[in-house]
């Protein structure tokens, strides 16, 4: 059985990757809160309480894996620990911290790496250095989805935008390839195993939408020569045959396309109107590749237009509701940042009530993640759903649901 496959975004979801908060979040200051792109420091016991509403969530519908578990398993084997421990250090400029690092037990090297190793003050360079930490924190590894993504039967390691997290796609790329549950050896991209600084790509800004068509945003995190490159890398495997780009306002509240759109039906999408629903407010480029050797791109002002083109005809449920001033707030708090269990049942923030008022309306009603967690409400009973967790402490991250979850396998 293939244990890598997604050729959807709504298509029932089998396994899906994640990662609790933990003691790395304790590490960030607010003046690293602003370079890791968090609106604020988080409160750990309020992250952790708030996340385990969305782990409980899903294992009652599916099989959710811990970063942290895998990465452990696959540290027990010495030759994985020392490829890992190497590619980390050299590429974060810490080779000195390979030795410590690599006699450490399995768990004990699991854990620092992603709570984050310190800066050893023992030579003058490193004594003046304005760096706290060889290996970084990674407070920003809950949002699995930016650095690992599967399209169709391949995963592709992101290139991030901020070098600060580059060790989330070095791990993850470790994970896929020799997890004894994953085994991947067909990469579609595995940028950490190359140089690319201008060739930016998150997974927050791949959305697809059938096995031949995604839906890009070109972002703040998300490049035009990224885009370029992920294009030619399509073209050679012939399954892919149209991408839809949709330039984002490079600003805070757009960092990743899933941030202002989401698909969670055959037919709806929870979109952000101000952007997606206002003609020419974005443009939209179709790269029709279905001859790759002759590309064609077309313009839209529209991306439900666009979409048409190509018989996806969806029904946007606005964020935030009728209202502008709720739809910037909503949006805001990843009011548009659903991830999609199976068609028309979703998981995403509740405090965005009027979003949830609207995905009522469209036949989507709202469900309680604790009614849904202790079984009040029995889920399988009904054929669409809105499950609401709490998310006051984890938007203050900047990301939502989707952003939480890397499916690596639906059906």
């Amino acid at each position: 059985m293939n244990n890598v496959n997604v050729s959807s975004e709504i298509s029932p979801i089998k396994t899906v990757i994640i990662h609790t908060p933990g003691m790395e979040l304790e590490r960030m200051t607010p003046e690293a809160s602003m370079e890791l792109l968090y609106d604020d420091i988080l409160q750990l016991s309020s992250a952790r309480e708030q996340h385990a509403q969305l782990k409980q969530v899903l294992q009652k519908v599916c099989q959710p894996l811990e970063v942290s578990d895998l990465l452990m398993d696959i540290l027990e084997d010495e030759k994985i620990k020392v490829s890992l421990v190497h590619k980390l250090c050299r590429q974060l400029d810490a080779l000195e911290m390979e030795n410590f690092l690599i006699s450490l037990s399995a768990d004990a090297l699991a854990e620092q790496l992603i709570l984050g190793t310190e800066l050893k003050r023992d030579t003058l360079q490193r004594f003046l250095s304005t760096r706290n930490y060889a290996l970084p924190p990674l407070p920003n590894f809950f949002y699995t989805r930016d650095s690992a993504m599967v399209v169709n039967n391949r995963v592709f390691i992101g290139n991030m935008a901020n070098r600060i997290r580059i060790a989330e796609a070095i791990i993850m790329s470790h994970i896929f390839r020799f997890h004894p549950h994953f085994l991947c050896e067909d990469f579609l991209v595995d940028a950490s195993e190359q140089t690319m600084p201008h060739a930016t790509f998150e997974g927050g800004d791949i959305l697809i939408l059938q096995e031949d068509i995604l839906l890009i945003g070109m972002s703040e995190r998300t490049s035009a020569r990224g885009i370029d490159y992920l294009i030619e890398e399509f073209k050679s495997r012939h399954k892919i045959m149209h991408v839809f780009v949709v330039i984002l306002p490079k600003i805070r509240a757009t960092i990743h396309l899933d941030m202002v759109f989401t698909m969670i039906d055959h037919d709806k999408a929870v979109v952000f109107p101000p952007l997606l629903l206002a003609k020419d407010a974005v443009d939209v480029i179709h790269i029709n590749i279905s001859h790759p050797s002759k590309p064609k791109l077309q313009r839209y002002p529209y991306i439900f237009d666009a979409l048409r083109t190509v018989n996806i005809n969806l029904e946007p449920i606005k964020c935030g509701g009728q209202n502008e001033l709720y739809q910037k707030r909503e949006q805001w708090q990843a009011g548009t940042n659903f991830f999609t269990i199976s068609p028309g049942k979703i998981i995403g923030y509740g405090m965005n009530y009027h979003t949830y008022d609207e995905l009522a309306k469209a036949g989507i009603p709202r469900v309680e993640a604790a009614d849904a967690v202790t079984g009040r409400v029995d889920l399988d009973a009904m054929d669409r759903y809105a499950i609401a967790i709490s998310g006051n402490e984890l938007s203050r991250g900047g990301g939502g649901c989707r952003c939480m979850t890397m499916p690596a396998l639906r059906t």
